[in-house]
Order: structure tokens, then sequence, then C-alpha cells
């Protein structure tokens, strides 16, 4: 069997960045008023993610075949298929200093000279 030439995500914005998700670890998307749960950008501690959040926010349903747990992400939230040759693993210092907090991989949307920089995280990987 051929490995699959798409990846689905789920894409958002968190502290100023497009990050997104694996699709088969996000169980549901829900509205932020149904309950507190922290921010993405608290999770993976990046500095001063509070005064960078979007106003309008979903929340996300991450699920593990041994938890469940709710994050707050800003809206758009989008889910696509990202063509697996545009991901780009991350560069080995990078590597060393960012996977306890879930960053994996980049990629590039968009055409030039559009370009956003996409991150992708493991969802499983967030520190909780």
């Amino acid at each position: 069997m051929a490995p699959p030439e798409t990846l689905a995500l789920v894409r958002f914005e968190s502290a100023g960045h497009c990050l997104a998700l694996e699709a088969t670890k996000i169980g549901a998307m829900r509205n932020p008023a149904e309950t507190a749960a922290p921010s993405l950008a608290e999770l993976i501690e990046w500095p001063d993610s509070t005064a960078s959040e979007p106003s309008r926010q979903r929340l996300l349903e991450i699920v593990h075949p041994d938890w469940r747990r709710l994050i707050r992400v800003g809206e758009p939230v989008v889910h696509f298929e990202l063509p697996v040759r545009a991901i780009q693993p991350l560069p080995p210092l990078l590597a060393a200093r960012l996977r306890p907090n879930g960053v994996r991989a980049l990629a590039l949307l968009g055409e030039p000279p559009a370009e956003r920089l996409l991150i992708l995280l493991d969802a499983w990987r967030l520190t909780h």
C-alpha cells in the first residue's frame, strides 16, 4: 500500500502564528463559553501569548486513547488537506528545543509572495 499523499489537518491561529494539528487527533470543536480551557499558547509557553490571542476563539477537543482535553485556539479554524511533500522536518537545533512542547514540523502555505509559515504540532505531546 502506498503512503498517503496528503495529511488531514485542522488549522487555526494562536499567539499570532498559524498552527495545525492532525485532524485524526481532534474529536470536536466547541463554543468557548461552554467551559474554561487553557489556550494553546499557554500550553506551549510562548512569551506574551495572552496579549496576541485572537478575540474570536473556539475550543478543540484533543482525543488520546487514554485521555481527552480541551484547548482554546483562535479563529478561523479550518479543516484541510496538506500535501505530504510540503511538510518539512524541524532543523536539528529547533527540534531539540521545541519538541517537548509539541512542535513537530513546518510547512509553507500559499504561493509567493503571500506564503505563510504553518507550524505543525503533535496534539498528544502538548504539555499537560
